[in-house]
C-alpha cells in the first residue's frame, strides 16, 4: 500500500530518489490505502483497501465514486458478451412501438400487452367468441295484472315479454324468469301454473312455442308444461296470498330474426288465475350464448 502527494521535494540526490520510488509506488499500487489519499486530483484512482472497493475522483475533484471490487473478476462488473445479472437490474425503456434490438423492459411488454389485449378485445367479433360466451343480455321487466278464466289445460300469455335478435342460427338464448303470481280468495284460490313461450300474443290469444317440457303428472290429464313451475300458496283463506315462480330454459331458436319470449300462465286448480298483482314486479333475462 503506498499513497504520495505526487510532489517531488528538493533534496540530494538520495533523498529525491527515494522520493520518485515513493511516487512510482503509488502509481503501481493505484494509491492504495485504508483511507483516502490526503492529496487528491481529479480522476485519481484509490484502492480503497477497507471498504475493498476500486474508487476514482470525480471531475469537480469534490467526491469519490465508485468502480468495482477489487480482487474481482472484472471488477465484479458484468461482461461486455453474455453477462449473467442479478437482483433488480434495469434499463432505459424504449419507446412503444420501437422495432429495433433495443432491450426491452417490463415496463415496455406491460404497455405492449395491454395495448394489444385490449386491442383484441375490442375488435373481438362475435364469430371470433368462444362457444358458451355471452354475446348481448336483454333486461324487461312487468308490474302489470293480468287474470285468466280457462281451464287448466290452457294457457293464456301474460304482459311480461320481451324479445332479442340472435347474431348466429346457431346461437341458443338462455331464458330466466321471475314471475310474481296472486291467489285470490274471489277466484276460488286457484294456484297458478307458469312457464316460458316462444312467441307472442295477449290474453285470450296464444301462438308460440311452450318451453316447457310436457308433463303427464298432473290429475287433470297431460299439459304442455312443467307442473313444477306453480305459485304455492298457503292453501286458502280470507285474503290474498303472493306468490313466485323462477325458472329458467336454454332454448334454441335457430334464428337470426328478432325471437320473443313471454311468460304464459293457467289455472291449476280453482276458476280463475291471476298473474302479478299487489304491486309486485315481475322480470325477464334473456341471453344470447354463443353455439
Amino acid at each position: 500500500m503506498a499513497q504520495h502527494d505526487y510532489d517531488i521535494a528538493n533534496g540530494t540526490g538520495a533523498a529525491v530518489r527515494t522520493d520518485i520510488n515513493n511516487v512510482l509506488d503509488a502509481v503501481v499500487s493505484q494509491n492504495s490505502g485504508s483511507s483516502a489519499p490526503s492529496t487528491t486530483y481529479s480522476y485519481q484512482q484509490w484502492a480503497d483497501t477497507s471498504a475493498g472497493l476500486l474508487k476514482i475522483r470525480n471531475g469537480a475533484n469534490n467526491a469519490w465514486v465508485t468502480v468495482g471490487t477489487l480482487d474481482a473478476a472484472n471488477l465484479g462488473l458484468a461482461t461486455l458478451a453474455s453477462p449473467t445479472l442479478t437482483g433488480n437490474p434495469k434499463s432505459v425503456t424504449p419507446a412503444t412501438g420501437d422495432n429495433d434490438t433495443s432491450i426491452a423492459t417490463t415496463a415496455f411488454v406491460k404497455t405492449l400487452v395491454d395495448s394489444a389485449v385490449a386491442a383484441a378485445v375490442g375488435n373481438l367479433t362475435d364469430a371470433q367468441m368462444p362457444a358458451g360466451s355471452v354475446l348481448q343480455v336483454k333486461n324487461f321487466h312487468y308490474d302489470g295484472t293480468d287474470d285468466s278464466t280457462y281451464g287448466v289445460s290452457t294457457h293464456a300469455f301474460g304482459g311480461l315479454t320481451g324479445a332479442i335478435t340472435p347474431s348466429s342460427s346457431a346461437n341458443k338464448i338462455l331464458v330466466t324468469m321471475y314471475v310474481n303470481c296472486e291467489e285470490v280468495p274471489a277466484f276460488g284460490n286457484a294456484m297458478v301454473g307458469v312457464t316460458a313461450y316462444r312467441g307472442s300474443g295477449s290474453i285470450g290469444s296464444l301462438s308460440g312455442t311452450n318451453l316447457a317440457p310436457t308433463s303427464s303428472s298432473w290429475p287433470y290429464g297431460p299439459i304442455a308444461d312443467n307442473v313444477r313451475n306453480f305459485c304455492v300458496f298457503d292453501g286458502g283463506g280470507t285474503g290474498d296470498s303472493d306468490g313466485v315462480v323462477s325458472f329458467s330454459h336454454l332454448d334454441s331458436p335457430s334464428s337470426t330474426s328478432s325471437v320473443a319470449y313471454t311468460v304464459a300462465f293457467r289455472n291449476m286448480s280453482g276458476t280463475k288465475a291471476r298473474l302479478g298483482g299487489r304491486g309486485a314486479q315481475s322480470t325477464m333475462t334473456l341471453m344470447e350464448i354463443k353455439g
